[in-house]
């Protein structure tokens, strides 16, 4: 009987992790592969073996390609560490925090909050009372999800306009304006989680 074995994710290879880091590294700080050689004197053809993770690059390369693209040497490893950004909070707790715009009426209290990659994520429940009054419209980068707990609105994004009840969600790019503009009962709660690039 053969077995077969799947490599998993985190099991890649030390220099293609390395290399892959370095490529987005030099990426990142909008430098080519020419303008990275002749800066840290490395050859070209050894950045891009590199970067391929073709060939295991000594520590006092990659520290002279590091300090080319003017980022700590650790940045090159940190794929090689298993990380975990957790965030729990227990139920009924979470910051009270103020937003602009915000008012008598409305509670918004984070309840989570993460940084993964070059990725940032922060969840809040939004709680809304009755009378809703003039609302601001948000505009933001990244993506948002907003998941009904109870009560109902109706909840603008864009030009459609929704009715959200219990149990109702909505996905959008949050540079799209939005907004709650009516609530159809005495108070509503909701959950929104909200990402953008770092």
């Amino acid at each position: 009987m053969t077995e077969t074995l799947t490599e998993k994710p985190d099991s890649q290879p030390l220099d293609q992790i390395i290399g892959a880091a370095v490529k987005s590294e030099r990426i990142h700080a909008g430098m080519t592969l020419a303008q990275l050689s002749s800066k840290a004197s490395v050859s070209t053809a050894m950045i891009s073996k590199i970067e391929r993770g073709q060939v295991s690059a000594s520590l006092s390369t990659l520290g002279a390609l590091a300090q080319a693209i003017g980022v700590p040497l650790i940045n090159f490893f940190a794929g090689t560490v298993e990380r975990a950004d957790v965030s729990f909070v227990a139920a009924g707790e979470g910051v009270t925090v103020q937003r602009q715009g915000s008012a008598f009426g409305q509670t918004y209290k984070m309840i989570g909050r993460a940084d993964a990659d070059h990725v940032k994520m922060e969840s809040f429940t939004v709680t809304l009372e009755q009378p809703l009054g003039n609302r601001p419209v948000y505009q933001h980068r990244g993506a948002e999800f907003i998941h009904m707990v109870s009560g109902e609105m109706t909840y603008r994004c864009g030009e459609h306009s929704y009715r959200m009840r219990a149990g109702d969600s909505l996905s959008f790019d949050s540079s799209t304006a939005h907004g709650p503009v009516e609530l159809h009962s005495k108070q509503v709660t909701f959950l929104v989680v909200a990402s953008h690039s770092a």
